[in-house]
């Protein structure tokens, strides 16, 4: 019993000297905010989009007809004037023909009333003829003059008309596409060939209506082409009309920046790009999506109040909110947050109502955990 109450009798005394020695306190855990100004979202919308020459020639036919050859293939470089394609001009070889048929007695009769009206000026002016009759011979040679006249453009216009029935390259392009098969017919002006010429490259894409109100003539925009991992610089050149009512797009037309030289000679007409526009957006206040989270009551999000009792501490409160729009990767609060209080943005795991923290700012350079 004695060596038992001794026992216990030292637990005793080292217990209480435990409980002179001071706890140590878990450190805070760091948070970094951001403070809330009402101001436009900085963002832009990536479209789909198309890499194009600047120089896009679609080639048809001025006359109809049926389509009988083409005498390139796609992806050919053509010099200037070299034959494109044909169309059947059997019809209009005949026409020439009978043109040239109709010319050549034209002008038989010219010639005829031509000597008709010599001789009767020759009667005329020995008395044996009165001048009814020279009046009816110079009528006759002017009204057969203008049939031979009308005779020749009938035969230069069949001649054109034949021209129109072969295609010839423009200048120094390359074939792009072909848009009918041989057999078909062909209306006039019905593209039948696309040439890509020149040099120069241009990006294409298409603008919804949502999307004018932030982009004009000379904005700058981003140019990726996911395939090569290249980013380049543009600038708006042109903003279309619709021309199809169906479809409410905006044709857009980007201009390329300076390109070095390693890039020039990998860039080709056709390839897939991703145009990335600016996005007009409303004044408001405009939070990073990160800092928004959700449970079973809704969206809420954490701001720091700053404590008074030690200087870059904080107390965090969670506050329900209201979303709007997106802009790229931010949301438009409207409700539950105002302008001017510090809402967290990092070290949100492991946050709670009434939590205390340490603030840490953005010159200290460290990572935060999400």
């Amino acid at each position: 019993m004695r060596m038992r109450g001794a026992c216990v009798a030292l637990l005793a005394l080292v217990l209480a000297g435990c409980g002179d020695e001071p706890l140590e306190e878990a450190p805070l855990r760091p948070v970094r905010t951001l403070i809330l100004e009402e101001n436009g979202a900085v963002a832009e919308r990536e479209l789909p989009a198309r890499l194009e020459a600047a120089a896009n020639r679609r080639l048809s036919f001025r006359v109809a007809g049926q389509l009988e050859a083409y005498q390139v293939a796609v992806g050919e470089t053509v010099a200037p004037g070299q034959p494109l394609a044909r169309l059947d001009a059997t019809d209009l070889r005949l026409q020439r023909d009978r043109a040239r048929a109709a010319l050549a007695g034209a002008e038989a009769a010219a010639a005829n009333a031509e000597a008709q009206w010599q001789r009767a000026r020759r009667l005329y002016e020995a008395g044996s003829a009165p001048a009814r009759d020279l009046d009816a011979a110079r009528a006759q040679v002017e009204t057969a003059r203008a049939q031979r006249q009308s005779g020749r453009d009938a035969l230069a216009l069949a001649e054109r008309q034949l021209a129109f029935a072969r295609l010839e390259a423009p200048g120094e392009c390359r074939v792009a596409s072909r848009l009918v098969e041989a057999g078909e017919n062909v209306a006039p002006g019905q593209p039948v060939l696309v040439l890509a010429c020149g040099d120069e490259l241009e990006v294409r894409a298409a603008l919804s209506e949502d999307l004018l109100d932030g982009v004009v003539p000379g904005a700058p925009v981003r140019v990726h082409l996911p395939l090569l991992e290249l980013t380049l610089s543009g600038l708006v050149s042109e903003i279309g009309l619709p021309v199809d009512p169906r479809q409410a797009t905006w044709p857009l037309r980007v201009t390329l920046g300076e390109l070095p030289e390693a890039s020039r000679s990998r860039l080709r007409p056709g390839m897939s790009a991703e145009l990335g526009v600016p996005v007009a957006a409303r004044a408001g206040l405009w939070v990073p999506m990160v800092a928004v989270q959700r449970d079973l009551d809704g969206h809420f999000v954490y701001v720091a109040e700053a404590s008074r009792e030690a200087a870059g501490e904080a107390w965090v409160r969670r506050r329900p909110v209201t979303l709007g729009e997106r802009r790229g990767e931010r949301l438009a609060v409207t409700e539950g947050l105002a302008a001017g209080e510090a809402l967290i943005v990092a070290g949100m795991s492991r946050l709670h109502d009434g939590l205390r923290v340490r603030l840490i700012e953005d010159a200290d350079g460290g990572e935060v955990a999400p």
